[in-house]
């Protein structure tokens, strides 16, 4: 698949139109958490012409499936490799409060080199960075990270990984 020039946005539009079916089906609900900006200057007409982003307490979605209370990332790399440090010190924290509170958490990547989805386990990742380093390459994805395919309706049905997922029981 071609990304759009955004960074982070072909991911995201795919997740939307996913969210979308999911709601249309009622099988679960999603939430995508705006990124929280701090306007610092508007011109006279009101248009933001300077804006720093805030550090939310949140990450990418939220969201509730029978049940079940979940939160995750989503992340987009053109490498063979996933960088750790794409994940802000706050994502961490919440995530790891998720675990800790008997919720679902966990990342959802793309890696755009070779048109693959992964969904991981937020525990397993952290727990491979912490012993093994900060790049996660693809190969260990591979292994490691229950792949997703687009449907022909560009639906990432993810919620069939949810089983294998801490705190899933």
């Amino acid at each position: 698949m071609k990304p759009i020039n955004n960074q982070g946005m072909f991911l995201e539009e795919i997740l939307n139109i996913t969210h979308n079916k999911y709601e249309q089906q009622e099988i679960c609900s999603v939430s995508k958490i705006p990124t929280n900006i701090g306007v610092v200057k508007t011109n006279h007409n009101k248009l933001i012409n300077s804006a720093l982003f805030k550090e939310s307490s949140n990450c990418d979605y939220i969201g509730n499936f029978i049940g079940r209370y979940f939160e995750f990332e989503a992340k987009e790399t053109y490498q063979d490799f996933f960088n750790w440090q794409g994940i802000r010190k706050n994502q961490i924290k919440k995530l790891n409060h998720i675990l800790a509170t008997n919720g679902l958490a966990f990342l959802i990547i793309y890696f755009g080199q070779f048109d693959k989805y992964f969904l991981i386990d937020f525990a397993l990742l952290q727990f491979r960075v912490n012993n093994f380093g900060q790049k996660v390459y693809f190969q260990w994805f591979e292994k490691n990270a229950h792949e997703l395919f687009l449907t022909h309706e560009l639906k990432l049905d993810y919620l069939q990984c949810f089983n294998s997922l801490t705190n899933w029981i």
